[in-house]
């Protein structure tokens, strides 16, 4: 028979009065519709998973949220073998100019600054884009201020006419955030972006999610990158 015995927040994990673990809640402010969990157990056999979560989802009154390196396989077997899903893989990206697979287009691209009216035009597109895209994984709960408050403070974007259509956001080497109107469109802004830092940098640095498209064709236009990423899994 499996038990929990609460600790502050953690929950010490007993079978049969053995201990075999615990498992640690935490909130992210910035997501709270999900309770994340933090697991350290000596057994990861699905058959306790499937005793475990019901119990710790009516705990925490919300969905249970497990983050994991996909490379860990006990971890993402013990998890999906026992009521998690996978919902999102995010991807890591750091490529030198040899790995870059796209061609160069004439895009016009603006640059714009924190303060300025185009950056918040830029921030107001990429809040809609985030929210459209991470709903079914983890909602964004906190403000649009502060959401706006965790971007750099410089955009760089595209327009159709006078109507914006894609941006990403970039700090030195890296690009932040992508986001687009226009998705049949967003090759041809990255293949004018990318060439255009790469005249600036060795390397261009990114993190990419499964579930936002324009993130995904950003990643799939480099070589020699990593098929496995950081996985988040979730129990309803």
């Amino acid at each position: 028979m499996i038990t929990l015995h609460k600790k502050n927040n953690l929950y010490q994990v007993e079978e049969n009065g053995q201990p075999l673990g615990w498992i640690e809640f935490f909130r992210n402010p910035y997501h709270a519709a999900n309770c994340y969990l933090k697991i350290e157990l000596n057994r990861l056999e699905p058959s306790l998973g499937r005793q475990l979560w019901p119990q710790l989802r009516e705990l925490a009154g919300r969905p249970l949220q497990v983050m994991v390196d996909a490379s860990d396989i006990a971890m993402t077997h013990f998890l999906s073998a026992s009521g998690f899903v996978c919902k999102r893989t995010c991807y890591e990206v750091d490529a030198s100019v040899d790995d870059y697979a796209g061609g160069t287009a004439d895009v016009k691209l603006f640059h714009c600054e924190a303060g300025q009216a185009d950056y918040e035009a830029c921030c107001q597109m990429l809040y809609r884009w985030y929210l459209d895209t991470h709903q079914a994984v983890n909602p964004w709960t906190a403000s649009y201020e502060d959401f706006c408050a965790k971007l750099p403070p410089t955009a760089v974007y595209a327009k159709d006419g006078d109507a914006l259509e894609s941006a990403a956001f970039v700090e030195g080497n890296e690009i932040a955030y992508v986001c687009s109107r226009a998705l049949p469109h967003f090759d041809r802004f990255a293949q004018s972006l990318l060439p255009a830092m790469f005249q600036q940098h060795t390397r261009i640095a990114f993190e990419c999610d499964d579930c936002d498209p324009v993130a995904m064709l950003l990643k799939n236009l480099f070589t020699n990158q990593s098929d496995t990423g950081f996985c988040t899994y979730i129990y309803e």
